[in-house]
């Protein structure tokens, strides 16, 4: 009935019918389940003339029932709740989610005010003689950083799910650590632990490039993901979130099942099949919007677009993609990719998290080491038939001792009663 009623307004509705059913009725499963829980605890409680307000908290926290529904299940029983206690609960666990870290910032010092944003040459620069054109104090704690603006830098910002760059600044032979980098409005932030001396003077700025190779391994991963999800699960997938580090890619999506391993190992052969295959990554600078999505363009959760778009293709028929991040040349220099889990977050929407080039190795590694540690101690080169005879044995071995103590009790009852 919703569908009939908005489908003129929210033209994606009919399309997308059979997917919105059936996230709602997961939705609508995963509650009911939490409800009969939270019901059995409620049935379980022993008969008391006021209900502590630790179970009510328990109810609501883990439960997901209102305090109102809480106290009126009881109030049917004649019992009442602890609310204040409850209250107090809520604040402590409010207070314990908010930012512990408190941060004063001071205000900018401005050194070239007629500069008023920051170029980005990182795309193809991993080093750059930069001026500042503002920076502040600011104290987290006990602790002192700075943030310091260039007119130009080769740190990526964090956004669109990409970390941000580290790395250092170097005045003479000043040697100071950029931690973090990231944007504010139009400006590239980055988090330094010191400033430098010559605050007015050119300042050679240089990132991590190893660090920055891998991060550009797992953001073009994505992209490949991305596509094969689309491939093996329907169109309805689209990106919810993600983040591309150094050391892991995590990728959110819209689909309503747990998915099967048959399907896992098929997308996860799709991505490899397209590093094996040694695609040119082509990126497209200044392309208007329109024509990109023409092409099929899709785009990337958290971004914002204009009326130019940064487009990048790794095989025009395979993944189009909206996208500011930093990537590989060719999908070979990825290496190799390979799923670590799938799960869900949140109703209709999964997660799942990947590794890529080294630390893919790494990982291959460590589990033909933990397969050969498991022959060496199972004497066998047939893992899966010896554990499988192991878990045989061993329910045999429990029924063999639940029968003899079946008769012991039997024996010593007998002996009792003589």
């Amino acid at each position: 009935s919703v569908i009939n009623e908005y489908k003129n307004i929210f033209k994606n509705l009919s399309g997308q019918k059979k997917f919105i059913m059936e996230v709602i009725l997961e939705e609508e499963k995963s509650f009911l389940a939490t409800l009969e829980k939270g019901l059995k605890r409620i049935k379980d409680y022993g008969h008391s003339e006021r209900v502590s307000g630790e179970l009510v908290f328990e109810l609501y926290d883990t439960y997901g029932f209102p305090i109102d529904l809480t106290e009126l299940i009881f109030r049917e029983k004649g019992i009442e709740i602890d609310k204040e206690k409850f209250k107090e609960l809520l604040e402590i666990q409010r207070k314990r989610s908010r930012n512990v870290i408190k941060s004063v910032s001071e205000d900018w010092q401005y050194l070239k005010k007629e500069k008023r944003g920051t170029l980005f040459v990182g795309y193809e620069k991993k080093e750059s003689l930069s001026e500042i054109i503002m920076y502040r104090e600011v104290k987290l704690d006990d602790q002192v950083i700075y943030n310091v603006v260039f007119d130009s830098t080769p740190f990526y910002p964090e956004s669109g799910g990409q970390v941000g760059d580290i790395g250092y600044m170097l005045d003479g032979d000043e040697k100071i650590n950029i931690i973090k980098t990231y944007k504010e409005n139009d400006l590239i932030v980055h988090v330094s632990e010191n400033l430098p001396k010559s605050i007015e003077s050119k300042i050679k700025l240089t990132i991590d490039k190893k660090r920055r190779d891998f991060i550009s391994k797992n953001h073009s991963a994505t992209h490949l993901l991305h596509a094969a999800l689309r491939n093996v699960l329907g169109d309805h997938v689209s990106q919810k979130g993600s983040l591309v580090s150094d050391k892991v890619l995590r990728f959110d999506f819209s689909h309503f099942s747990k998915i099967d391993s048959e399907s896992i190992d098929k997308i996860s052969d799709i991505v490899n099949d397209k590093i094996i295959e040694n695609i040119k990554v082509n990126i497209e600078e200044d392309v208007n919007i329109n024509d990109a999505k023409k092409r099929g363009a899709t785009a990337l959760f958290g971004e914002k677009y204009g009326d130019k778009v940064r487009v990048v293709t790794i095989d025009e028929k395979f993944s189009i993609e909206l996208c500011g991040g930093t990537h590989v040349h060719n999908t070979s220099e990825i290496g190799h990719f390979k799923i670590l889990s799938e799960s869900s977050i949140s109703s209709g929407v999964r997660r799942i998290e990947a590794i890529t080039s080294i630390a893919s190795d790494k990982f291959s590694k460590i589990e033909s080491k933990l397969i050969n540690d498991l022959k060496i101690i199972l004497k066998s080169n047939n893992i899966l038939d010896s554990v499988n005879s192991l878990i045989n044995k061993n329910r045999s071995l429990e029924k063999e001792i639940i029968s003899n103590n079946i008769d012991r009790k039997k024996n010593l009852r007998d002996k009792l009663l003589s």
